[in-house]
């Protein structure tokens, strides 16, 4: 068994990095993607939307929604309306998608007045993952909302083909030459040596939990990532965790526009980035819901975290 250790040391090694490089490859195809679907949404209503005449008055409107997000909903429906099968949108995604990596598979579905509208092949549905949600609002009646989805496939051999996997493989089978070649010269000295017995140690836990108070009966586990109020708790990950961090950074718990960009390595603002940003925020407000948590928007300004 001395000598397979290294072997298996080396493998285990190996597969562990490549394992985390391609993880780490699905994650940045995933957020293309959700680029692209944002660009493809942008790029159908310059395409199938020529022009558009609109009154509004404010106070015929007694929520809160901005004029902004109610024309994006009426772009919506009238898209819908044209084109129950958003095959522009559909085309232009694959497209996108295809640019990244032609082995990527695409489909987009809606959801609209209690219909549910997939693209692809509902045999294929479970084999598709979401990548991307965009809700579009005209009032405060969830039944009325407008949900674009986004999904995605990517076989487990694409993440694999990069560079690095190779590199990594040929690195590997050297350490194994080489271990072999090792072995076998010292396996005559080593005959009649004795092994030395490591002291055995005993396991011991711990409670790694560092809680810091955020506001009166809110809690916050920042290494790991865990926000908890009374019996309730939630661990948050991805873009939630992410933009909740950069709240509690700034002592009023609010968060401007130029703090955002900065996060993803812009010095100004792009418009790619504004549809994810939104649905980043949008999904943060939803996690926060059960902790009497609420972002407020501040027009031309930024977040700001509001605590009941």
């Amino acid at each position: 068994m001395k000598h397979i250790i290294p072997y298996i040391a080396i493998l285990l090694l190996a597969t562990v990095i490549i394992y985390s490089n391609a993880e780490k490859e699905r994650t940045r195809i995933t957020e293309r993607c959700q680029d692209t679907f944002s660009h493809a949404i942008r790029t159908e209503k310059k395409l199938l939307i020529k022009q558009f005449c609109m009154q509004y008055r404010q106070e015929n409107s007694p929520n809160s929604l901005s004029v902004e997000d109610k024309k994006d909903w009426y772009d919506q429906n009238y898209l819908i309306a044209t084109s129950p099968s958003r095959h522009q949108l559909d085309s232009l995604f694959r497209d996108g998608a295809h640019k990244i990596n032609r082995n990527i598979s695409t489909a987009i579905g809606y959801t609209f007045n209690g219909k549910n509208f997939f693209s692809g092949d509902e045999s294929c549905r479970k084999s598709v993952i979401p990548v991307q949600e965009c809700v579009y609002r005209k009032d405060t009646i969830s039944t009325t909302d407008i949900v674009l989805q986004a999904y995605i496939h990517i076989p487990f051999y694409v993440p694999l083909q990069n560079t690095y996997t190779y590199a990594v493989v040929f690195m590997a089978s050297v350490a194994l030459a080489i271990c072999f070649l090792y072995t076998r010269r010292r396996k005559k000295n080593m005959t009649g040596i004795p092994l030395q017995e490591l002291p055995e140690t005993g396991n011991r836990t711990t409670d790694n939990a560092r809680w810091i108070i955020i506001s009166k009966e809110v809690w916050w586990d920042e290494k790991n990532h865990i926000i908890k109020k009374g019996e309730t708790s939630m661990i948050l990950t991805g873009e939630s965790l992410k933009f909740f961090k950069l709240f509690l950074e700034n002592k009023s718990f609010f968060l401007s526009y130029k703090t955002i960009y900065e996060s993803y390595g812009l010095k100004d603002e792009a418009p790619e980035f504004k549809d994810r940003i939104y649905q980043s925020i949008k999904l943060l407000r939803k996690d926060l819901i059960g902790f009497g948590i609420t972002i407020r928007s501040v027009r031309g300004r930024g977040y700001e975290l509001i605590f009941q």
